[in-house]
């Protein structure tokens, strides 16, 4: 670590610290006692940890307290434990996803028109392009606007763009916030990588019908971007348990979720698993994150409120888990819309950290004991100390 950053990350601890006093009137030493003993646990937290998820506040925590919680040091030891390698495709590709999805009758947004370069590559029902002048003639003459248009293999969202319309004088996509890019520009992304971290163009891309909220979330947020859901399930030969979750909301002027440590501007909110009701409302990492009790754009008040079509998300889940036997944790992305829960994707290592920030662990009894039964406790000895 440069010097210069070393002293960053120093002035940052000293900021959480006092913050963190503030909040609970936690001395120093204490926050480092607790601090020592939390990296003996099982979830291995660590300063970073001990902030982000304000475990220095008792108050704030549920359930069996710090030791609930995961830390960022077993974020990917955890997926890799219970996602073997051999197994994940779907997760990556979203082209074999909607596929084996499409073929189980999940619900899923609907595929107007895909590209890809393999000539025999065919989903029924849906329009094939197979080069760049037929998707650029696609965007042109053919495609409903709007559609949302997303590469089959991406991370964060890049590449993806709802696309609003076409403006023919100038050659142009029209974008959400009176934005536009110049449809040439575009098609390049169907093979030209626009992050070479995050995506490959060669798997293709999917322009699908846009999604609309269901009418009680479009009433609280007063925006039409999807926010979506993210919810953790354990999927072994007992069952799927749906064991974490979190609302991400979207906020003016962002046309995706994405939450980021609260980086965009958006919310995520802690959700009851049994019941869909919106628990805690943040804005960021602890401890520097507020509580949000009302939506910032139309004011409407978050107590209360339950997810629609909570009850039937937690239905597909318990059908996905038999699609997806051999991934036995699934991330999933949904969008509860007019039409009822959508799988917007699977994630095989998605983040932990989002379903942590209300007071509630991902390290709790049922997810311990899973571990226990499906992870190699050879490779992963740190499963053995939980």
């Amino acid at each position: 670590m440069r010097i210069d950053d070393l002293f960053a990350r120093l002035k940052e601890y000293r900021e959480w610290v006092s913050l963190a006093e503030k909040q609970t009137g936690k001395s120093l030493l204490s926050q480092a006692r607790e601090i020592r003993a939390l990296k003996h646990a099982g979830g291995q937290c660590g300063i970073t940890d001990y902030y982000w998820f304000r475990l220095y506040d008792e108050n704030y925590l549920s359930g069996e307290g710090q030791a609930d919680f995961l830390g960022w040091r077993l974020q990917d030891p955890f997926n890799f434990a219970l996602n073997p390698r051999h197994a994940v495709l779907p997760a990556w590709d979203k082209l074999v996803f909607h596929q084996l999805a499409q073929a189980a009758g999940l619900p899923l947004a609907p595929i107007i028109a895909y590209f890809h370069p393999a000539k025999k590559l065919v989903l029924p029902g849906c329009r094939k392009l197979s080069t760049l002048e037929s998707a650029a003639e696609f965007l042109r003459e053919e495609a409903e606007y709007p559609i949302y248009a997303k590469p089959a293999y991406s991370q964060q969202g890049e590449g993806a763009l709802a696309l609003l319309g076409y403006r023919r004088e100038d050659d142009t996509l029209q974008l959400a916030g009176d934005r536009t890019i110049p449809l040439p520009t575009f098609v390049r992304r169907l093979h030209e990588t626009v992050d070479r971290r995050y995506h490959r163009p060669e798997c293709g891309f999917l322009f699908q019908q846009i999604l609309r909220n269901a009418p009680e979330i479009e009433k609280l947020t007063g925006w039409p971007a999807i926010s979506g859901i993210r919810l953790i399930c354990l999927n072994g030969p007992e069952g799927v348990f749906p064991v974490a979750a979190a609302w991400k909301i979207a906020v003016p002027p962002n046309t995706v979720d994405n939450f980021h440590m609260g980086a965009y501007g958006n919310l995520v909110a802690g959700v009851d698993i049994t019941t869909g009701k919106v628990e805690r409302v943040v804005d960021g990492f602890w401890p520097k994150a507020r509580l949000n009790e009302q939506h910032p754009l139309t004011g409407q008040s978050f107590a209360g409120f339950c997810l629609p079509g909570w009850q039937a998300m937690l239905d597909v889940c318990e059908e996905a888990g038999k699609v997806f036997p051999l991934m036995k944790v699934h991330h999933w992305d949904f969008a509860l819309t007019d039409r009822g829960p959508v799988i917007l994707e699977l994630n095989d290592m998605g983040g932990t950290q989002i379903v942590q920030l209300h007071g509630r662990g991902l390290l709790k009894r049922e997810t311990r004991e899973f571990l226990k039964r499906h992870a190699d406790r050879q490779v992963h000895r740190w499963v053995n100390d939980l």
